[in-house]
């Protein structure tokens, strides 16, 4: 059993009094993969969130070690309007107390040429980020949060809007940061089969309650997934991933 990072304790969120997730209780320990699986609406987005501090419980106990946390957000903040490069976006990763405004220091440029590089964005470096596409755009916040390297990565649907060669691409970039220094990731998706073999423990949602939770093997299973999703699922084990399919 590794260091608790996070701990939920029967925490609870509303929304104008409108409960959205929990009563729930999690522990993410350094070195876990875990996958968080749901439909719409099933406060998938909202449990990042409210990990990473953007939210408060409205009920419960959450507490957090001190550990440096990466979030990748379904949706990016920055203003499209601003003539910001892609090496810029990067960087924001990097930026330290050491930095001055903007400008980054020799250590923190070499991160940023090293996340490029890791997902084959070299070329892309000095093209403004608001021209990109959808799913440039997602692969440069991926290489954002490579450059951070935090000890715990909250992926919101990192694959959204990518075709099907860069998911299978970034399932795997998500698989070498874990096991990378026993990284750990907090992963959200609507598709079991985006979760690396690596995903070691699986939340399942349900209209912002716990449906199941535990390890793959106990949790994807035909009866679980049916009712999770509202309809008769298959579910097929290859070398340690899942894959599930309605019939």
């Amino acid at each position: 059993m590794g260091a608790t990072l996070i701990e939920c304790v029967n925490a609870k969120v509303c929304y104008r009094r409108v409960p959205v997730l929990g009563p729930l209780s999690i522990r993410i320990e350094r070195g876990d993969f875990w996958g968080v699986v749901g439909p719409n609406g099933a406060g998938k987005s909202t449990l990042l969130r409210l990990l990473f501090g953007q939210i408060r419980d409205s009920s419960g106990e959450i507490s957090r070690s001190g550990a440096k946390i990466g979030f990748l957000p379904q949706r990016h903040d920055y203003t499209r309007d601003l003539p910001f490069r892609v090496k810029d976006v990067v960087g924001f990763g990097t930026l330290s107390s050491s930095s001055f405004g903007f400008r980054l220091n020799v250590n923190e440029k070499r991160k940023v040429a090293n996340a490029l590089e890791r997902l084959g964005l070299e070329d892309m470096g000095t093209r403004l980020y608001r021209e990109l596409s959808g799913g440039e755009c997602q692969k440069v916040q991926f290489s954002r949060l490579i450059a951070q390297d935090p000890d715990l990565a909250l992926l919101d649907e990192p694959t959204a809007g990518l075709d099907l060669d860069w998911q299978e691409r970034v399932t795997h970039l998500a698989a070498q940061f874990h096991n990378a220094g026993r990284k750990t990731v907090v992963m959200v998706t609507h598709d079991v089969d985006r979760l690396p073999e690596c995903c070691g423990k699986v939340l399942l949602l349900k209209n912002g309650g716990v449906l199941a939770s535990g390890k793959p093997a106990e949790v994807f299973n035909q009866s679980i997934l049916s009712d999770l999703y509202d309809c008769k699922m298959e579910v097929a084990e290859r070398a340690g991933r899942y894959h599930a399919f309605s019939r």
